[in-house]
């Protein structure tokens, strides 16, 4: 985890309460094993509200990254920050 408060996060539901300074916006489960997880902001995120492109894009991304976990059979984690790389660079402009 970095110390980017900006940076979407996805969170196990069982692991919501161990992390209440997380805005959970959306819900998205895993296509192979059903697991939930919410997804959101720190909430002294400033810059997520301008970016609903990348917002849109974040459900997507989880379920490949929760597949590529199957792919390699490791364990999903129960925070991951998660990074949409096609905006990358919309973003440093």
């Amino acid at each position: 985890m970095t110390n980017d408060v900006n940076s979407p996060v996805a969170i196990l539901d069982k692991e919501l309460a161990k992390y209440p300074w997380y805005t959970i916006e959306t819900f998205e489960l895993c296509d192979c094993c059903g697991a939930r997880f919410g997804i959101g902001y720190h909430q002294g995120c400033k810059n997520h509200a301008n970016s609903t492109q990348q917002t849109a894009a974040l459900p997507n991304k989880l379920r490949e990254m929760l597949a590529e976990d199957h792919g390699h059979d490791r364990k999903h984690k129960h925070f991951t920050e998660i990074w949409v790389i096609s905006n990358w660079d919309a973003s440093a402009d």
